[in-house]
Order: structure tokens, then sequence, then C-alpha cells
């Protein structure tokens, strides 16, 4: 009886442990978005990694511009009108899927625009 008790608890852990490590905190691979864009356009998404690239316009009544999100599967732009993050910081983004828009002269592809975002 108690061997069986022992190992359903050890199961339930286990399950427990691949539930959290499988969910990465919700978020959804880059490489998922842009290989299927027209499943997630229009959708919410949580993204998350590396600030490789910046695109930064200040304007006299808002700071936007693109910044490029890289988690290690792809990379995609994300659009703000919250200022751009350092290039090299660590960043999740929750957002919506757009179609690519063209940012000095350079067409973005399938985009994020961006609703929140945390830095590290």
């Amino acid at each position: 009886m108690r061997r069986t008790i022992t190992l359903a608890l050890s199961l339930l852990i286990l399950i427990g442990v691949l539930m959290l490590v499988g969910c990465e905190s919700g978020r959804t691979r880059i490489s998922a978005i842009l290989n299927d864009p027209g499943r997630y356009m229009g959708q919410e998404v949580n993204i998350g990694g590396e600030i490789t690239n910046t695109y930064d316009v200040n304007l006299f009544i808002a700071d936007v511009g693109a910044y490029q999100v890289d988690d290690g599967t792809g990379r995609i732009w994300v659009t703000t009108q919250n200022g751009v993050p350092s290039k090299g910081r660590q960043v999740a983004v929750r957002g919506k899927v757009a179609r690519g828009i063209t940012v000095g002269g350079e067409s973005l592809g399938t985009t994020i625009h961006e609703t929140d975002r945390r830095v590290k």
C-alpha cells in the first residue's frame, strides 16, 4: 500500500514537471509563426528572446519603431509605439501577428504589433 502511494505521488510530480517544462510560459515559437503565418494572423501571441536589431523613429508626438527578436528558432520584427528597447537585451512580448510592413525601405515580412513588453 505504501509503495503504491509513493509511486502515485511520484507520477503526479513527474506529470506536473513535464507540463511546466512543455508550457514554456505560454510562449509561441517564432519558427511556428513564420512557418504558418496564416494560422496566427490577427491572433495574440507571446514570444521571447534576444533583441538582435532595432529601427527607431523619434517623432514629435510619439516614439515609434521596430525591433527584431530571436528566440533561437527564428527572428521576427515587432512593431511598437512605446519606444524601442536596446539591442542585446532579453525581452518578453505579447502582441498580435500582422502582415509585414516596410520600414526604411526594408520589408519586414510577418510582424507582431506589440501590446505588452517586459525587458530584462
